[in-house]
């Protein structure tokens, strides 16, 4: 195998260790675990220090993502910063370990660096996109990635599964070192064989390549005008990704509370649909590669409208199965099509630093589209009613995206020699 190959292929890895923690972590089983054994007894309270572990490590990262990006270009340095962000989210990851009941401030401070590191850890993943495949590539790649983020999801899930049946703290615990393995482990590939940039003039300390970075970023913010598609697309994307995080936050809490799921059909309905998300991030990343990103990006988007109606609208269990499954298909696609477009749309020597702009724009709407659901259903009593309302974000994101520019071809042809 070549070392252009053999990178690809280490890039995908990270993608199908990082996911677990994404998956473990931040998702399914520290959640759980944190509301019920570490605040155990503070009853609602529990559920407002966890909404605080979320808001505080993405306000972090929201502020960390573009200047450690910035850091990263100047330096060269991206490899390095991913390898001890995602070292460090490993260890982190591991001392969840030993948090126990009545842990309440250990435990939140473990969560929100591991957050923190982990998040920012994914601008320099990011940034990588445009230097492992060609702009005619960009979508096949970055959708493979996401496929094998999903299948990381699922295997992580599969082996901790007896952990999980019927699981005492002690083995929920080992959840969490189980996740401290299976990170590094598959990571390993990617430490090695991913090609570091080239240094850029002399070496700098600490100290100067912060104040550096924040200097680009804020000549970089001003300079936003210049380029107002790629502007126009960070905003298409926040408003479009609070619905995609509001469908991910609320989902199994809509089909439980609305639809009457039991336990065993949610795990059951959540393992189908990450194996159909597999399916959608490949088959729209040809798609992408094919008629361009934002093409593709349109049509998701459609889809996703359509399924905020008729998820409203579903008022039998076999008819949100197949709006779910619809669903399922754009969920990663839409991740890995965005992807894609900025990386076309990103200078070359600011890779990190515009990563960094796309991830705040992902971070904020993670916090922004659930508190707006949540808001709606708290005021109108019907999570139908908010699940609408989700349907309007996809739509005004279709909107913004249609005032971008399609530069899919003029770029995949300036760059082409480069390849």
């Amino acid at each position: 195998m070549g070392p252009a190959k053999l990178a690809r292929l280490s890039w995908l890895l990270y993608d199908f260790a990082n996911n677990s923690f994404s998956v473990m972590i931040v998702t399914f089983v520290y959640p759980v675990y944190f509301k019920s054994v570490v605040c155990s007894g503070l009853g609602n309270l529990g559920d407002l220090l966890w909404e605080i572990n979320g808001s505080l490590s993405l306000a972090a990262v929201a502020f960390l993502s573009p200047v450690m990006g910035a850091v990263a270009d100047l330096s060269g340095r991206k490899k390095a910063f991913l390898v001890w962000s995602a070292l460090l989210c490993i260890f982190l990851t591991s001392q969840l370990a030993w948090v126990g009941a009545g842990m309440v401030f250990w435990g939140m401070a473990v969560f929100i660096l591991a957050n923190i590191v982990y998040q920012t850890g994914q601008v320099f993943y990011n940034a990588f996109l445009p230097d492992l495949a060609s702009p005619q590539e960009m979508g096949r790649l970055s959708g493979y990635g996401w496929a094998s983020a999903y299948l990381g999801g699922i295997v992580i899930l599969f082996l901790a599964q007896p952990y999980l049946q019927n699981g005492t703290q002690q083995k929920t615990r080992l959840v969490f070192l189980l996740t401290a393995v299976f990170f590094p482990l598959f990571s390993l590939p990617a430490f090695l064989f991913l090609r570091p940039a080239q240094a850029k003039g002399e070496e700098r300390c600490w100290v100067s390549l912060l104040s550096a970075g924040i200097l680009q970023v804020r000549s970089t913010l001003g300079r936003l005008d210049q380029y107002p598609h790629l502007t126009r697309f960070l905003l298409a994307y926040f408003v479009y990704m609070e619905g995609v995080s509001t469908i991910v936050y609320y989902t199994s809490i809509y089909a439980q509370d609305t639809l009457g799921f039991t336990v065993g059909e949610l795990v059951h309905f959540y393992l189908v649909l990450q194996t159909l998300g597999v399916a959608g991030a490949l088959g729209f990343g040809f798609v992408s590669d094919w008629i361009g990103p934002r093409k593709t990006l349109i049509a998701i988007l459609i889809l996703w409208s359509l399924v905020g109606l008729g998820a409203a609208f579903s008022y039998s269990k076999s008819v949100f199965w197949i709006v779910a499954a619809v669903g399922a298909l754009c969920l990663a696609s839409i991740g890995a099509v965005s992807r894609s477009m900025i990386a076309l749309m990103a200078e070359q020597d600011r890779q990190a630093e515009i990563f960094g702009f796309y991830g705040i724009s992902g971070k904020l709407s993670s916090a922004v589209g659930p508190l707006l659901f949540g808001l709606i259903s708290l005021l109108t009593g019907n999570q139908r009613v908010a699940m609408l309302a989700v349907g309007l974000l996809f739509l005004g994101g279709l909107f913004l995206l249609l005032r971008v520019e399609d530069s899919f071809k003029k770029i995949a042809a300036s760059r082409k020699n480069a390849w």
